[in-house]
């Protein structure tokens, strides 16, 4: 029998497991779950306050989707614990606060990223460079130029491949808004999410470096409103605060023999 929560950050609908599970058999039982849940766009792993993606990324709403649920099983108001998240070298810093029932509201000190630069794309046959932002657990292109949906599936594909990522994101941008397509190669998932915390952190940090290194604002997403702020001073790196909403459900459980 399998546990877990089920648990929405702005409409990334989020399964967290809570029942012990070997790594070898996490990816099988991520797509046994999302096909039972055909809803939820990604499955996570959890242990007091360890955090393991299916795929191995960095999820910054499964992040903060952890943090309430680390609320709620200590019976907890409020709570700022640091996790141990897959993708992210370091401890995660959040902040995470009961506003109502079942509704938390906080925010993840979220990983600076290992590199930024450009990457060359043809999608439609239509050359063009758009900025890449990696950080390290998933690597995210943001794109600002419209573009047709069918092509830029393909596309997030075939540049996946092309420069060897296990997680890649490409973010339609524009002032205030962005629209998040997600791929992970295992399990093998497509899909325009209703939102993407690290998605919005990289299109924040973008936005950041044509402002002279800082960024703050809201980005309104398929299924809501997520806030970033992004500070970068003195040539270090950027300081990426993202802020949202998280409501959790019962734990639910599946009958499945591992």
């Amino acid at each position: 029998m399998i546990s877990y929560y089920y648990v929405n950050p702005t409409g990334n609908i989020t399964l967290l497991v809570d029942s012990p599970v070997p790594p070898a058999e996490r990816v099988k039982i991520a797509e046994t779950l999302m096909r039972a849940e055909p809803e939820a766009e990604q499955v996570g792993f959890i242990d007091g306050r360890n955090l393991n993606m299916a795929g191995g990324e960095f999820c910054g709403n499964a992040t903060l989707s952890a943090a309430a649920v680390y609320c709620l099983e200590n019976g907890l108001e409020e709570a700022s614990p640091d996790l141990a998240v897959s993708g992210a070298e370091k401890p995660v810093r959040t902040a995470i606060k009961k506003t109502g029932e079942n509704t938390y509201r906080g925010s993840v000190r979220m990983p600076a990223p290992v590199e930024i630069g450009e990457i060359k794309m043809n999608p439609g046959g239509r050359e063009l460079t758009a900025p890449i932002i990696d950080f390290g657990g998933i690597a995210h292109i943001i794109l600002t130029e419209s573009a047709d949906r069918d092509i830029i599936e393909k596309t997030i594909k075939e540049t996946a491949r092309e420069i060897g990522a296990d997680c890649l994101g490409i973010m339609l941008a524009s002032e205030g808004r962005l629209t998040p397509l997600v791929y992970v190669r295992k399990p093998e998932t497509l899909v325009w999410e209703s939102s993407c915390a690290s998605g919005t952190s990289a299109a924040g940090v973008y936005f950041a470096m044509k402002n002279g290194g800082r960024f703050e604002g809201e980005f309104i997403e398929p299924g809501g409103t997520l806030g970033v702020s992004v500070k970068t001073e003195g040539g270090g790196e950027p300081v990426i605060l993202l802020s949202g909403t998280v409501i959790t459900d019962k734990i639910r459980s599946l009958d499945l023999t591992i």
